[in-house]
């Protein structure tokens, strides 16, 4: 009887020297993708950060109508609205949290790693706040803006943030070379 050796025939597979060049070409094209990924997920943080702004406004402003009394998003830190901000109906209408008195709705934790401040444009009489009365109209009669920029990207390149007007309306702006969506408020 004749054996049959496993290693007669063909053998099929990848060669070490196929399977590195394979290895290589994979690696070029990640380092190309790469700062490409990496716009888009600066581009996203940029957008979550005025997404949850604007929602914490909208919030504040059907806190302030349904209990009929002003209600109001303001940073955590003194003037950092990075740091994440609060939203609460005033009771007192002193425009600062107290605990006990004031009626804590929510705190919004810090906007994400990269994501700065680039412009608060508020109403100086009320102080670096959103303030809603109790029909839902903006404390201080005067439209503000608050918005990011991301240390990823230029800021000339894209800024995102909101923009309040003295009606209550708030709205996503976002600014790109040539539209400069948050420059104004309305």
């Amino acid at each position: 009887m004749l054996a049959v050796s496993p290693f007669s025939g063909k053998v099929r597979g990848f060669t070490l020297i196929e399977l590195l060049v394979v290895l290589a070409l994979l690696a070029i094209i990640a380092s190309l993708a790469a700062p490409s990924f990496q716009r888009t997920i600066a581009r996203q943080k940029l957008s979550l950060a005025a997404s949850d702004l604007m929602a914490s406004a909208m919030q504040a402003r059907s806190e302030a109508i349904k209990n009929n009394q002003q209600a109001v998003v303001q940073p955590v830190v003194d003037t950092d609205w990075g740091q994440g901000w609060r939203i609460y109906v005033d009771v007192d209408k002193d425009k600062v949290y107290t605990e006990g008195t004031d009626t804590l709705v929510t705190t919004v934790p810090a906007v994400a790693d990269g994501v700065l401040v680039y412009e608060v444009a508020l109403n100086s009489a009320v102080g670096n706040l959103v303030a809603f009365d109790a029909s839902g109209f903006l404390v201080g009669r005067n439209a503000g803006r608050i918005v990011f920029s991301s240390n990823s990207l230029p800021s000339s390149e894209l800024r995102k943030g909101i923009k309040v007007s003295v009606t209550g309306r708030t709205r996503i702006c976002s600014s790109v070379p040539g539209n400069d969506g948050c420059a104004s408020s309305d």
